[in-house]
């Protein structure tokens, strides 16, 4: 996973370098000591489709019966890995939160913040007593602004009190301005922070929601004007006012996404890397009062902005200018009413989730507010929380383990670069300098943050989550001038999840995502070469995948290839697209090739630098069988495994639109395009996921 570093909610990170020299050696790949949590040896035969060739369909040979039989449950639409793994360390830190709760007495600090934001969440009772009060009394200065630039920097003020959830969050957020801003490392002075602005302003996913004419896009369409017009009643419009205020709000919204850039487009490093300063805005952005808002959020007087997608960004200015007042706050209320739901009476929370869950993601019945508190306060005092956690859920002979596993896949991704033989010897040994630059980072942050200065009050929900926001947007203003914080993470230790940092050079592995079936210390080696070693090179060969390939070991983004290995790689990249353009997801609906290549690029490096990695450990040993499958077989079964997903039509149809990953069946089928995988299974010409070796895609 790769992230754009880009609203103020993200952060950055970076600690010592390693190198990427020879593979530490392992014993020899016999079961483990212990019982694997999965199976013999760390693969589900229960969940296994034996009636399916490998070659015909790898994931429905190695998830079949389990996607028959798995239930995906009410409150989302899809069951995963990593969703079972989210809901798992959610348990863990709702046990810690629970028993830090029962003795709050003797609690002080950051401990006593976390304990009484937590608890004020769960008060669900006490949240509907104070009614959509807490909502009206915020917007109140912007609902009387006298004109735009009064409304422009009362939503730069509301940008302080709005903080992004760390990915992957099952929460969306909305952002309070059409126009997004944040603070982030400049992409070719990654040394020093710089505001950076974007296109924004949408309620639905991306502009295909909007912009689509099928029956399924007209039926979300209307059911969003609908929604719109609900969330306005409860924020205190009229009824009888709402529904043409509401297809007013969507026009607007509509033709916000008439302009927005594809995700393709969005995420090119070098087209939304646009400087400018405030003046210049002003004259290719007119309409906006951006004096105004920088004002509002803090931002005032900076050197430099960092446009992203530039003429989005115009176009939004222009509208800006030439919607009424009346229907910009509106919007404006639309945005922090869904943004602000979990905080306000139930009416909002449900019917946020009956259009966000339920419309576009197909679940029927809302997420236990337990596990939405969890990330809330996870959000607002990551570290506070993360801590205990670690202390309780992450041993570090795991940490050891994964520093043994990193340490291979670097050996191996080192060779593959040595040996690559469509690029020129003078960018490989550039590219292998950037891979011994590189600083893997395991588990959780070298340094835990204090929370000092931070006012949570029990009982006070709303507040609460308000006050956090503005106190870490203050906290990034006030390091804006200083050296950047390599140190710090974009995501927090309790997700699990994984993500690359172009900026920094590393690679980034939070403690929740280290457990079954992504590594398991009791698994056979070569299930956890193919499971979590596949992540590994995944996130590694993103720093030289279509973006990543554009920074230097310092993180800047700076031409360091030569135009034929640009050209070599540009080929192999488009005949990528084109083979996962041809995947259809649902009738009438394929893959987007282009939309999802960094992700394509990795999900085919990873499995082939996680594969040479496996061999490497072996240290020339053949590996033993286990109930009949080779270490081999082991080892792409493993990788398979991580990938069940279990989609409904209304979230799959989401992943495909707004995703940059292919939905699980097509990641895995990355198979295809690696010999050693036909070897494996006996793959030939008569299978349906045969490619003569001449198709056979090779990048990394």
């Amino acid at each position: 996973m790769t992230l754009r570093p880009f609203l103020i909610g993200l952060a950055l990170l970076g600690t010592p370098p390693v190198m990427a020299q020879e593979a530490v050696p392992g014993p020899a790949p016999a079961q483990a000591p212990g019982k694997a949590a999965w199976g013999t040896f760390g693969v589900d035969f229960d969940g296994m489709d034996r009636s399916v060739h490998p070659g015909d369909d790898f994931w429905q040979y190695v998830n079949g019966r389990w996607a028959a039989t798995v239930s995906i449950p009410a409150d989302r639409g899809a069951q995963s890995q990593v969703a079972r793994l989210n809901d798992l360390a959610a348990s863990q830190v709702r046990a810690i939160l629970d028993e830090m709760s029962a003795r709050r007495a003797a609690l002080s600090g950051d401990e006593l913040r976390v304990v009484d934001y937590w608890t004020s969440l769960m008060d669900q009772d006490a949240i509907d007593r104070r009614g959509a009060a807490p909502l009206r009394e915020e917007l109140a200065p912007a609902l009387a602004a006298a004109d735009r630039a009064a409304l422009a920097r009362e939503m730069g003020r509301l940008v302080r009190g709005w903080r992004g959830t760390p990915p992957v969050g099952r929460m969306p957020r909305y952002f309070p301005a059409p126009i997004d801003i944040g603070i982030t490392q400049d992409a070719r002075q990654p040394e020093r922070y710089v505001p950076a602005l974007g296109q924004g302003g949408l309620g639905m996913p991306n502009r295909d929601y909007y912009l689509g004419d099928d029956e399924a896009s007209l039926r979300t369409q209307t059911a969003y004007r609908e929604h719109i017009a609900t969330m306005l009643t409860l924020a205190g419009v009229p009824g009888n006012e709402a529904a043409a205020r509401a297809d007013a709000v969507h026009a607007f919204e509509r033709a916000i996404a008439q302009l927005h850039w594809p995700l393709a487009d969005s995420r090119d490093s070098e087209k939304t890397y646009n400087p400018r300063s405030q003046a210049e805005l002003e004259s290719e952005a007119p309409g906006f009062d951006w004096g105004a808002f920088f004002d509002g959020a803090g931002l005032a007087g900076r050197p430099t902005y960092i446009v992203g997608e530039l003429s989005a960004v115009s176009g939004i200015a222009r509208l800006w200018s030439e919607t009424p007042l009346p229907v910009l706050k509106d919007w404006l209320t639309l945005h922090l009413a869904k943004d602000r739901a979990m905080v306000l009476p139930r009416a909002f929370s449900e019917a946020e989730f009956a259009f966000s869950g339920g419309v576009l993601g197909g679940a029927t019945e809302a997420p236990a507010r337990s596990m939405q508190a969890v990330e809330l306060t996870g959000v607002a005092l990551t570290d506070a929380v993360s801590k205990p956690y670690v202390e309780r859920h992450f041993p570090p002979a795991t940490k050891a383990a994964m520093d043994e596993l990193v340490a291979n896949v670097l050996a191996a991704m080192d060779r593959r670069l040595a040996n690559l033989e469509w690029m020129q010897p003078e960018t490989r040994e550039r590219a292998r300098a950037k891979l011994a630059a590189f600083t893997p980072m395991i588990g959780y942050p070298d340094r835990w943050r204090s929370y000092d200065g931070l006012e949570v009050v029990r009982g006070d929900a709303y507040g609460n989550f308000r006050r956090s926001a503005q106190w870490d947007h203050a906290r990034r203003l006030a390091r804006i001038d200083e050296p950047v914080d390599r140190g710090e993470w974009w995501m927090m230790p309790i997700t699990p999840n994984a993500y690359a940092s172009f900026a920094n050079n590393q690679i980034v592995f939070p403690a929740a995502y280290l457990q079954p079936p992504h590594f398991d210390a009791n698994a056979d080696p070569a299930v956890n070469y193919g499971a979590i070693g596949y992540v590994i090179g995944h996130e590694i060969s993103h720093h030289f995948d279509d973006q990543g390939s554009r920074r230097d070991p310092q993180g800047r983004m700076i031409p360091w290839w030569t135009e034929a290995d640009m050209a070599a790689f540009r080929e192999r990249t488009r005949r990528l697209v084109v083979q996962y353009d041809g995947y259809e997801a649902l009738p009438g609906l394929n893959i987007r090739g282009a939309q999802t290549l960094g992700e394509n690029i990795a999900d085919n490096a990873g499995l082939a630098i996680a594969y040479d990695a496996y061999r490497l450990s072996l240290g020339g040993r053949e590996a033993p069988v286990i109930d009949g499958f080779t270490g081999d077989q082991r080892f792409f079964m493993g990788r398979a495994q991580v990938n069940r997903v279990a989609f409904r039509e209304e979230e799959l149809r989401r992943a495909v639109l707004s995703g940059v990953h292919s939905p699980s069946r097509w990641r895995t089928w990355a198979v295809r395009n690696h010999d050693a995988w036909y070897r494996a299974f006996g793959v030939g010409p008569g299978h349906r996921l045969y490619l003569p070796p001449e198709e056979r895609i090779r990048i990394w």
